[in-house]
């Protein structure tokens, strides 16, 4: 949804002119917000990292025990070895999976608040204020930092994510599963926008507007 800010009546409008002197915005004062509702534990592609992340890590893991076994042992020993080495970090993997899940399970539901405007893009992750959910994300609790919500509930942010358009050096645009990815460093860890199906069109024209890829 496009909001712009009144300078004047200090007051934010939806579209590009004050509803309440009917000023049209500068075109700073203007930007892109909406925002999603997403439980981590029952999103498909959050745990596919998981176990993406977990899997690397027991081949390195593994990788680098067999090989040092192989460099200390003799045949007869390396042979008799391995196996238990890999019966062992393969038990590890597994146990780090679970691990992981119940954290995500723990995490319950978050909001994401999306800005675009002149500068980049923002994302504010917010979720209800709990010792138990901030320390499954593996964060401090920051229970005096706690937001009262229109309906009586306290949140807290959990993550702030900004990039600047001039960091960004390529982009993938998923319309079919809502996202746009930025990055700031080619095909590593992305800034994704997560983008409802009747806002996408505007978010990617104004992407594609400020990021210029060269």
């Amino acid at each position: 949804m496009i909001v712009s800010y009144c300078k004047k009546c200090k007051l934010d409008s939806e579209g590009t002119v004050c509803t309440s002197c009917g000023k049209r915005a500068s075109a700073a004062g203007v930007r892109d917000v909406w925002r999603i509702v997403r439980v981590p534990g029952a999103d498909a592609g959050t745990w596919r990292s998981v176990a993406g992340g977990v899997l690397l890590a027991a081949l390195l893991l593994g990788g680098g025990l067999v090989l040092l076994e192989r460099l200390q042992s003799t045949q007869a020993d390396f042979e008799l070895h391995v196996s238990g080495i890999l019966s062992a970090v393969a038990i590890l993997a597994a146990v780090c999976f679970l691990l992981a899940g119940a954290l995500l399970m723990l995490q319950g539901r978050e909001e994401i608040r999306y800005t675009l405007d002149m500068t980049g893009a923002h994302s504010q992750t917010w979720h209800r204020a709990s010792y138990l959910r901030s320390w499954a994300r593996l964060q401090s609790a920051r229970m005096e930092t706690a937001i009262l919500s229109r309906d009586g509930s306290k949140y807290v942010v959990s993550e702030e994510r900004h990039i600047r358009w001039q960091d960004i050096h390529e982009i993938k645009y998923v319309p079919s599963a809502g996202m746009i990815k930025l990055y700031h460093v080619r095909h590593l860890a992305p800034f994704i926008l997560r983008i409802p199906d009747e806002e996408y069109d505007t978010a990617e024209a104004i992407v594609k507007k400020h990021a210029k890829i060269v």
